[in-house]
């Protein structure tokens, strides 16, 4: 939880910028978290994954309407960072729609782009609360992207990230190329089935990928939940440290804020609060409410199975 805000937080002041610009507006990169950030409401990165994080301490399963609720309280309150999406099954879950319903028609309204990051950002406290069960960690992954995201690569996804995130946690990343192969076999039909190949494909491209290679600030598809879902797969298989990878990540430009905290997410899960530089979420708002969730968490944590 404290990674993913310091690489979300990290990543706020050059969102949507690409390399380039990143380096011509911020002479040697992007390397401290704005002291603003001290003074202002969460980003919808951190903010939408402490939601989350609540909820799952509540029952023994996502209650997803009650998730959903958080969510529109959150957006009539706060909403900062808030993508178009979000915002537009925020607006039906409002109208009293179910969430599933709410997710189907804002997706339906342009299905080939509603496909956005916003399910993968939030999941890493499933990753915690999940830990010790793979069934219920990717059942948990897939309700928890459903709420917001009914395209079915966001919905996939989301389950890889949060997969990845827990394997990280348990001190042994899982390889690339197994979480490719595992996804690859929920198989399906129609666009089920075509979604599934996208998620496969672009995970398997991760394994020996630079950086670079993921074209982190491509302007067409910076948001594109698979590249989140990219960031998350690189980051299990770095050498680097916690501030030296979550930099690299933002510094490549795109959707800064959210490839920062998955970045975040990723390396806090290897790494430990320890790793994260103190002097970054010194200039966070309210880092001790997210050690009091991560704690929550871990005393919900599944026994096995």
């Amino acid at each position: 939880m404290l990674g993913l805000a310091a690489g979300n937080a990290l990543g706020v002041p050059c969102e949507g910028q690409s390399a380039h610009a990143i380096r011509r507006h911020f002479s040697g990169g992007i390397t401290e978290v704005s002291p603003q950030e001290r003074d202002r409401p969460w980003d919808d990165d951190l903010a939408q994954a402490a939601l989350l994080a609540e909820a799952l301490t509540e029952s023994d399963e996502l209650d997803s309407e009650a998730f959903a609720a958080r969510l529109v309280e959150w957006a009539h309150q706060n909403g900062r960072g808030m993508g178009t999406l979000t915002q537009a099954v925020i607006d039906e879950l409002a109208g009293g729609r179910p969430s599933q319903e709410a997710a189907r028609l804002a997706w339906e309204r342009n299905p080939m782009s509603n496909a956005g990051n916003g399910a993968v950002m939030r999941c890493p406290p499933v990753a915690l609360r999940h830990l010790r069960s793979g069934g219920n960690l990717v059942r948990t992954a897939r309700a928890s992207a459903l709420v917001t995201h009914y395209d079915a690569r966001c919905e996939w996804s989301t389950v890889v990230t949060a997969v990845a995130t827990a394997t990280c946690l348990s001190g042994a990343p899982a390889p690339i190329d197994d979480l490719a192969v595992a996804v690859g076999r929920v198989g399906g039909e129609g666009w089920l089935a075509d979604s599934i190949e996208q998620v496969t494909e672009a995970a398997q491209s991760v394994e020996s990928a630079t950086l670079g290679a993921l074209e982190l600030d491509d302007p067409v598809d910076m948001g594109f939940t698979l590249k989140a879902m990219q960031v998350a797969l690189w980051s299990t298989a770095q050498p680097g440290g916690f501030e030296e990878i979550v930099a690299a990540v933002v510094n490549e430009g795109g959707d800064t804020d959210t490839n920062g905290a998955v970045a975040g997410a990723v390396m806090g899960a290897r790494h430990g609060a320890s790793s994260i530089p103190q002097r970054w979420l010194d200039n966070i708002a309210d880092t001790e409410d997210l050690t009091e969730l991560a704690d929550r968490l871990f005393d919900k944590m599944d026994e096995g199975g």
